[in-house]
């Protein structure tokens, strides 16, 4: 396999470079109890996050009516867009590492599951402009682990997969880094332990900051030489 060349580092966002597991689990159980279902546990909410609000939803209701699902996730919807930033907050230290990344000329993106909307909103409140393009999931878009939502990134940025590398926090990310070929490094201070992305098949597992700059720095390294 060729040597990746860090020129352009992609960020997962729930529990990768925001803690929004408070916002979230208040907003689910809000929705919940409003549907008629009981509310969950920080836990429940937690493990089910990563693959979208629709299915997360419907884990947490275990419910497959679409009628149920869709009103539930537009009261889920409404409360989270006025309550998404109550608690929610930057991993210490990413703002820093990102800035420093961008001063050596690399490109930051941001790719997630969470609604566009939201996941646009979220990033400029707590990172302002410092992100070179944040990509959220849309209708027409099917979420990670599929590969779709990475092609448009690189049609739109003029991205090659082989100088793309992917920071993440779930099996999700680790199965869309595969799809789309690029290298993969996980995070363990996010909404999956280091064991269950070791059961994944992440390779590469950063518990601190310090350890994800490690961990990119020898791409960059390897790059520059």
């Amino acid at each position: 396999m060729e040597k990746t060349l860090a020129k352009n580092i992609l960020f997962d966002l729930d529990g990768t470079v925001l803690d929004t597991l408070p916002d979230l689990v208040e907003a689910a159980n809000y929705a919940l109890v409003k549907s008629g279902f009981p509310a969950q546990t920080f836990e429940d909410v937690r493990r089910a996050i990563g693959h979208g609000i629709r299915n997360l939803l419907r884990d947490l209701m275990r419910c497959d009516d679409q009628e149920i699902l869709e009103s539930c996730r537009l009261i889920f919807k409404e409360y989270y867009d006025k309550n998404k930033a109550v608690r929610t907050r930057p991993y210490e230290g990413l703002i820093e590492l990102i800035k420093s990344l961008k001063a050596r000329g690399i490109r930051i993106f941001v790719i997630s599951n969470k609604y566009d909307d939201a996941a646009k909103d979220l990033i400029k409140t707590f990172y302002g402009e410092l992100f070179d393009g944040v990509y959220g999931s849309c209708e027409d878009i099917p979420p990670k682990p599929d590969k779709a939502i990475f092609d448009k990134v690189c049609e739109q940025n003029g991205l090659d997969s082989k100088e793309c590398i992917y920071v993440g926090d779930s099996e999700v990310d680790v199965q869309f880094a595969a799809n789309c070929g690029m290298e993969f490094i996980a995070v363990s201070w996010g909404f999956r332990t280091k064991e269950e992305l070791i059961a994944s098949g992440a390779k590469r597992i950063a518990s601190d900051i310090q350890g994800l700059k490690t961990n990119i720095e020898e791409y960059i390294l390897a790059d520059e030489h």
